[in-house]
């Protein structure tokens, strides 16, 4: 459990830094668990979201959204 917080946080930490969470608007979340998707997608989006395609990292999914004015 230990291992997956420290990946998914640096994960997350490097999409930052990198600044490819602003040009795509990628999110990932644990595969199945579309409440997780949802969650990180409206706090990502600030509201509205279409995912426009998914595509598997493990135990984990990659979605790419287009967020909605």
């Amino acid at each position: 459990m230990l291992k997956t917080f420290l990946f998914s946080s640096t994960l997350l930490f490097v999409l930052i830094v990198s600044g490819c969470a602003t040009e795509a608007q990628y999110i990932f979340y644990k595969t199945g668990v579309s409440e997780q998707l949802k969650e990180r997608a409206l706090r990502h989006c600030h509201g509205d979201f279409k995912v426009l395609e998914e595509e598997d990292f493990g135990p984990y999914t990659r979605a790419r959204l287009e967020c909605r004015e």
